[in-house]
């Protein structure tokens, strides 16, 4: 698992070299596989808006923009496809240095016509290796903002290993949580509000689960008045040095959440859905579904699908369907977070020779008292980032949870396993309630 020390930080503070914190996980059992830095090549380069584009005379793969930087407006030469009148981009001016000072922006002539700078993919800033095409920053960027304000400084990205026996860590508030332990700093998780208004959601959608054992918990909420647009460059950067490429702000969101907390999210455009009924059921005999991939996959009674009144719209844990994924016009959105039964998930995994981030996750174990908080939080992320409207309530199909285990256990035994003379004020930890008896839930 790909993990950004930058993004660690923002639940624990962290004041120790990257090769001590390296060091502190390897000996207490996270495997470190590898340590790269990552990103900072953003010196001089700032966001830029293109406010006119225009055919190359004498190159069909060519454009001529207009770019204004916050200051001037030049003229840039582009060969990027997705390259359009009012985007915003990173730009690189005249002088500016990219691919750790290979290249140097300088005036330039591209078959006849002048060019005074450069639009940047995230390949040219370091970002990641993608550079099909310009790196779109969110609509709402001023014009002249530095990207290294919007990116952040050089990161440390070390890659983990993690056991099958610690599923808990497979996100970075479990990372962090461990590395609060190892530390004795404080665990800092995101505080989630949300508002709601609306209609309430059960006046939108319905959720029936026929297996309980298959599904030990499902919830849903329903949120209005998306808007489909690139996700913020700060989620933008911490995907990709995850491993994970943006592609707009819902599904960012869900893949975020999924990274942050260990919980695997989809999101359905809701006029897919038929009926806006979700039923959560073994495939019947003969049925056939295309993957977001767009392949088609044959179905059968072995497997868990998410299905609308009609069809199947979601091989259960692992992808969701070609068929109700979120789209440019997409505007009301149901958000799933669940658990789904794990031999379940890997059987289907393994039979279509499918894995993603999610089956990963599922087949490992995903703890059920925090899926709903793992919901909100991707609620609250979409009010802010899509200017969603969020129905009240939230669709919750559990089954009853299970009583929590109490392990006896003197405080001289805790000494004698661990070797260490601890006090006992370090070895209690105090009960609580809410996220509170979450984490200790997830710790267990």
């Amino acid at each position: 698992m790909k993990t950004p020390l930058s993004w660690i930080k923002q639940y624990v503070d962290l004041d120790a070299p990257a090769a001590d914190i390296a060091r502190r996980l390897t000996f207490s059992g996270i495997e470190l596989e590898g340590m790269e830095s990552s990103g900072g090549q953003v010196d001089g380069i700032v966001a830029a808006e293109v406010r006119a584009v225009e055919k190359h005379p004498q190159a069909d793969k060519l454009s001529v923009c207009r770019v204004f930087d916050g200051a001037t407006e030049v003229q840039v030469v582009c060969g990027a496809p997705n390259v359009t009148a009012g985007g915003i981009y990173p730009f690189a001016p005249i002088g500016a240095v990219l691919l750790g000072g290979e290249l140097k922006i300088k005036k330039a002539k591209l078959r006849g016509v002048e060019s005074f700078g450069m639009l940047c993919s995230a390949a040219e800033l370091g970002l990641s290796s993608d550079h099909a095409g310009l790196l779109t920053l969110a609509p709402d960027t001023t014009p002249g903002t530095p990207m290294a304000e919007l990116l952040g400084p050089p990161d440390t990205v070390f890659e983990l290993e993690i056991t099958p026996n610690r599923p808990d860590c497979l996100c970075m508030i479990g990372v962090a949580r461990e590395l609060a332990a190892l530390y004795g700093k404080p665990l800092r998780k995101p505080e989630v509000t949300i508002s709601e208004s609306g209609p309430d959601v059960a006046t939108q959608a319905t959720v029936t689960v026929e297996h309980p054992a298959d599904c030990p918990r499902y919830t849903a909420r329903v949120l209005h008045g998306v808007r489909i647009a690139p996700s913020p460059p700060w989620m933008q950067d911490r995907l990709e040095k995850a491993g994970i490429r943006p592609i707009n702000n819902v599904v960012d969101i869900t893949n975020y959440v999924m990274l942050e907390t260990g919980h695997p999210l989809h999101a359905f455009d809701l006029r897919l859905l038929k009926g806006g009924a979700i039923h959560v059921r073994r495939a019947r005999a003969g049925e056939t579904m295309s993957t977001l991939d767009n392949v088609p996959r044959e179905l059968d009674p072995s497997m868990l699908v998410i299905a609308d009144a009609e069809r199947p719209v979601a091989l259960a844990g692992v992808m969701g369907g070609a068929g109700s994924e979120i789209q440019d016009d997409t505007t009301s959105v149901l958000l799933e977070s669940a658990t789904f039964d794990q031999a379940l998930v890997r059987a289907a995994s393994r039979k279509h020779m499918l894995f993603t981030d999610s089956s990963y996750r599922f087949e490992r174990g995903v703890n059920p008292e925090t899926v709903e908080w793992a919901s909100r939080r991707a609620a609250q992320l979409m009010i802010e980032l899509a200017g969603a409207t969020l129905c009240p309530g939230v669709i919750d199909v559990r089954t009853p949870p299970a009583a929590p285990r109490v392990v006896p256990l003197r405080f001289a035994r805790v000494r004698s396993l661990l070797g260490l003379d601890l006090p006992d004020a370090r070895i209690l930890v105090a009960g609580g309630d809410g996220a509170d008896a979450e984490d200790a839930h997830q710790a267990v």
